[in-house]
């Protein structure tokens, strides 16, 4: 964290390599919603010009597995990186969940109905980022298996009955449109349009934070930078 950074108020939140991650998370996730409802809903007149737009349905095909593939690589490289970075292992540990996030996500239920008189400190990292965090990891898992199975149907075939392959099909969509939701809503909210850090969060870009929006949102991690000398 350079001086120069500080004397401007800046923290830095988010790492290079972090960024990069996030942001080709993002566009796959695009790529794979765009095509992936294409197909879904492929009687619905807006589908069927994305798969014009798309270079028609074998077209379609080829670009949602490229961006599968990619997006399994990514997932793969994330997972290496976070067990085995210097950076990544430090920061798998403060994303686990633990007893003190449920008391958390309780607690701020409370204080939203009104029946507790204050929201709880968050550290580097609260509840909802750690529920977005593993939500999002487990429904990548998901829909690269059920996408696996369906790519390749007639290994698949040798291996499940035919009512496991209709299960993916119909869990590979569903998972895809939930995490298209949660992702792009849920997320977009809390990082562009809360009252906290609207019209954006700059952090997946810049991977810089202010000072104040740290304090206030994450206390106790200000608190930890300031007993370490870093603030």
């Amino acid at each position: 964290m350079s001086r120069a950074d500080l004397a401007a108020g800046k923290v830095i939140r988010m790492s290079l390599p972090f960024r990069v991650q996030h942001l080709l998370l993002a566009i796959l996730l695009t790529v794979l919603a765009v095509t992936g409802f294409a197909l879904m809903y492929h009687e619905n007149s807006l589908a069927q010009w994305l798969i014009r737009m798309e270079g028609g349905v074998h077209n379609r095909g080829i670009v949602h597995r490229i961006a599968a593939v990619l997006l399994m690589a990514n997932l793969v490289h994330h997972v290496f990186y976070m067990l085995f970075s210097r950076e990544g292992k430090p920061e798998l540990r403060q994303l686990f969940i633990t007893k003190r996030d449920i008391d958390d996500f309780l607690q701020s239920l409370r204080y939203n109905l009104g029946t507790a008189t204050e929201y709880p400190p968050f550290g580097r990292y609260g509840y909802k980022e750690k529920f977005q965090y593993w939500g999002a990891a487990a429904g990548i898992v998901l829909i690269s298996l059920t996408g696996l199975m369906l790519w390749g149907e007639e290994f698949s075939m040798r291996l499940f009955p035919k009512f496991v392959l209709d299960l993916a099909i119909i869990i590979h969509g569903y998972q895809g449109l939930l995490a298209f939701l949660v992702l792009f809503l849920w997320h977009l909210y809390n990082v562009h349009l809360h009252p906290s850090v609207f019209p954006m969060n700059p952090s997946w870009i810049t991977g810089k934070v202010s000072v104040e929006w740290l304090r206030e949102e994450h206390p106790l991690e200000y608190e930890k930078l300031k007993e370490e000398g870093v603030l």
